[in-house]
């Protein structure tokens, strides 16, 4: 089936979803909620009054869901959508900007297990690659605080995703598991969402790093 679409976020994540489908012969279910947060980047002014600020988002709340599946005896894939609520801000000594946003990613991670499927307890550790959408939702004011360093816009940046990470996965029961995760997700700094201002620099990539509990079912007993 050939799906065309103008959106690339949308695009990726029918393509992945349509890879690990075809992959899968046994699937596991799964959801989860935990904490986001992230590396910050400092932003400067040039001339004599040089200056400088902290540029970032806030730690929040991230949720994720997700569909996987052993392919060979330690080696498994899945593919992840996450959503996270992820404020912007600025901060320089005592002042500070902030304004509402969030984030979704989809990704596909390889999984290498240190044991077979079928032990109660299995630790994996992963890494994939995807897209993450960042976007500003806040209120845009003529007059924002920290403005001589950057902008907090209301708009949404797409960009490419790198995923590290691993977990444990426990099995509750004969189709059921409960995981800990922990990822570092990895993309370019979004500088449309936090635009330096003239003469300012915002560059290089921002890590993400989210830690959740998630609930998985199998479809079938191993």
């Amino acid at each position: 089936m050939v799906v065309r679409t103008q959106n690339p976020f949308l695009a990726t994540v029918l393509c992945l979803t349509s890879t690990g489908t075809a992959l899968a012969q046994r699937f596991e279910f799964g959801a989860g909620g935990g904490a986001s947060f992230y590396s910050s980047k400092t932003i400067s002014t040039t001339g004599a009054n040089r200056a400088s600020a902290t540029a970032g988002f806030s730690p929040q709340a991230s949720f994720t869901g997700y569909i996987g599946q052993d392919m060979y005896r330690v080696i498994g894939g899945e593919v992840r959508y996450a959503f996270q609520f992820n404020g912007l801000k600025l901060s320089s000594g005592s002042s500070k900007a902030t304004f509402a946003g969030r984030s979704q990613s989809i990704h596909y991670d390889f999984l290498w297990h240190t044991k077979p499927a079928g032990y109660a307890k299995r630790a994996y550790l992963s890494i994939g690659a995807g897209v993450k959408q960042f976007s500003g939702t806040g209120e845009e004011r003529a007059v924002q605080p920290l403005s001589e360093f950057a902008y907090l816009t209301r708009t949404s940046q797409v960009e490419p995703l790198i995923a590290i990470g691993g977990g444990i996965k426990y099995r509750t029961g004969r189709n059921r598991l409960i995981r800990l995760d922990v990822r570092d997700y990895l993309s370019p700094f979004p500088t449309q969402v936090i635009s330096p201002a003239q003469g300012g620099g915002l560059g290089g990539w921002v890590h993400n790093f989210v830690v959740t509990i998630g609930f998985s079912v199998l479809t079938s007993a191993e």
